[in-house]
This record gives structure tokens, sequence and C-alpha cells, in this order.
């Protein structure tokens, strides 16, 4: 038993240290069958309380829809900020990466990040991409918005992500060492 728990942990700390954000999606769509296991990894993020089910998962499939989706959300950033000066602004933007299915976790922001990131190692490890994208929250949180893309009544989008399987791999960014406070009590 310890052997395959260390295993697992190696598998992990991989995932963890080579997962990337994609921006660069193959323009193939994604088989519904693997999407529904990266979401239902993604599930097995902790709840709050025992036995709750704290989030909702809406996928949007499809490039053309996607980029039309895309195209609004930039819009309506771009009305929020006429001065420029936003991610709307930038030439090389995209709401959605042109990837070919989104991912959009609804409900309590704590227990959404958590099952984020068990989606983004998940689709990491099954070979897709991701990208956790922040930029069109504005845009879904519209009433109109939310209603037409299926979103249940009560709960609001969280954490959005592209996937796909991924044209390019960027390159490891270089990262600092993280600032360790100790306190200890004796």
């Amino acid at each position: 038993m310890a052997t395959a728990i260390v295993g697992a942990v190696v598998d992990a700390i991989e995932a963890i240290r080579t997962r990337r954000s994609i921006r660069d999606y193959q323009q193939r769509p994604v088989e519904r069958k693997l999407v529904e296991d990266v979401i239902e990894d993604a599930a097995h993020a902790p709840p709050p309380f025992s036995g709750q089910m704290p989030w909702t998962f809406t996928v949007i499939e499809g490039v053309d829809r996607i980029a039309v989706l895309g195209a609004r959300a930039m819009a309506y950033a771009r009305e929020l900020n006429p001065a420029g000066g936003t991610w709307a602004h930038r030439p090389e933007s995209k709401a959605f990466w042109n990837a070919p299915v989104v991912v959009i976790i609804s409900g309590r922001v704590e227990d959404c990040c958590r099952a984020g990131q068990n989606l983004m190692l998940s689709a990491h490890a099954r070979g897709l991409g991701t990208c956790w994208v922040g930029s069109p929250m504005p845009w879904l949180q519209q009433q109109d918005v939310k209603a037409e893309l299926g979103i249940p009544n009560g709960v609001s989008p969280v954490s959005v992500f592209c996937l796909g399987y991924p044209n390019s791999i960027p390159d490891p960014p270089t990262r600092a060492r993280p600032t360790i406070t100790w306190t200890s009590s004796t």
C-alpha cells in the first residue's frame, strides 16, 4: 500500500509542477466522456461539509459558439472600460483563447476554487490543457447571460476554464521561492 501512495504523490507533484496555462488549442472537439471524467475528478475536491455538492458545472462546447461568446465578453469589457487599459483592449487577448470547451464552475468562491484546481490537474494528467480565465467574469455575472448559458438560479459563476488539446505548451516560468513565515511555541 505504501508504494502505491508514494507513486501517487510523485505523480501529483509532477502534475502540479508541469501544468501550464494553455492559450493555444487544437480545434478538434474534446470527447464528452473525457470532459465528464475531468469534471468528476474536479468534484472530488473537499466540500465544506461531508455529503455536500457545493458547486455546479456548466459546459459550453464548440469553437464557433465559444468564439461568439468570447467576442461578446470582450465587447462588454470594453463598454465597462472605454478608456482602455484592460485585457479586452490588448490585441493578443481572447476571452476563451479559441478553446473547443469552456467549463464554468458556479457556487461559493472557496468551493469553486478547490474544484477548479482539481479540474486543471485532472485535465493535465489526461493530456488536455486548461487556462483559468477571470476576464470574462463581469459578463458571465449578468442575469441574461447566466440564463442563456443555463447556469442555475441561486449560484454565481466563480471559476471559468478553457479546455482542449494544446497546440503548444509554454516553457515553465521562473518562479521565486515563496516567502515562508514560521511560528512555533518554543
